[in-house]
């Protein structure tokens, strides 16, 4: 663990961490959409919980040798929160166009 200077370090690489899981939610949702089988719908979210548990392990292991603090949990779901405002709309209709064809 590093001390309180590595701090905003940690939290902005948390909060990649979240970015990275929050397009990895989105994309698994154009799969799950475009395909639309129940079966499916249950496989991404397997798939989505233990890749999004990895991402979070390895970037914790990455900032701060494994050490689990609350601020790099918050920093993680905003980064989570912010990807998905963010590139929500776009996302929906990147689907929606896949679904036409």
């Amino acid at each position: 663990m590093r001390d309180v200077t590595g701090q905003p370090f940690e939290a902005l690489l948390l909060f990649h961490g979240g970015t990275v899981t929050g397009l990895l939610y989105l994309l698994l949702r154009i799969v799950r959409n475009r395909i639309g089988k129940r079966w499916i719908t249950h496989l991404c979210d397997a798939v989505f919980v233990l890749l999004s548990a990895a991402v979070f392990a390895g970037y914790v292991y990455l900032a701060n040798y494994g050490s689990v603090r609350g601020f790099l949990v918050v920093a993680y779901l905003m980064g989570f929160a912010a990807f998905y405002a963010l590139f929500n709309a776009l996302f929906a209709r990147i689907s929606q166009k896949i679904r036409k064809k």
